[in-house]
């Protein structure tokens, strides 16, 4: 497998094994946002130009205050920085990474795209029948 930092480059990345060097602490999401977005050269302000997302609450994100970023930043974050959204995703979920069956990125991207769009209405209907297909009902 390599470094571990092979692990969370997305086919399209350009960064190189060595250039985020990514370690197996609690941290490492926001390690690795950081260290991605300073190998763009950007600052905090720079990202929340091109994502939306205020500075403030990234800056929360990259110092490991928000230790489970909200999945549609992520989702923006690992587009934006070409990062592999599905492992940061197990990063910020510890829990999930012991799945027998992880959800494929391209599945997880998806869903969270729907879910953002959906009115507060709608994702309460769509929590609903999810919870009914995971509980076998549906």
């Amino acid at each position: 497998m390599g470094y571990p930092s092979e692990r969370l480059r997305s086919p399209a990345n350009t960064l190189e094994a060595d250039d985020i060097d990514v370690t197996d602490d609690p941290g490492r999401v926001a390690d690795t946002l950081r260290r991605a977005r300073q190998y763009r050269g950007w600052s905090l302000r720079e990202v929340e130009r091109r994502t939306g997302r205020a500075n403030a609450y990234l800056s929360q994100v990259e110092r490991g205050v928000i230790r489970r970023p909200d999945p549609a930043v992520l989702l923006q974050l690992a587009d934006l920085y070409s990062l592999n959204f599905d492992l940061l995703m197990q990063w910020s979920e510890p829990e999930a990474e012991n799945l027998d069956d992880p959800m494929d990125e391209a599945t997880t991207r998806a869903l969270i795209r729907q879910i953002v769009n959906l009115t507060p209405q709608q994702r309460r209907r769509a929590l609903e029948l999810l919870q009914g297909i995971a509980k076998g009902s549906a």
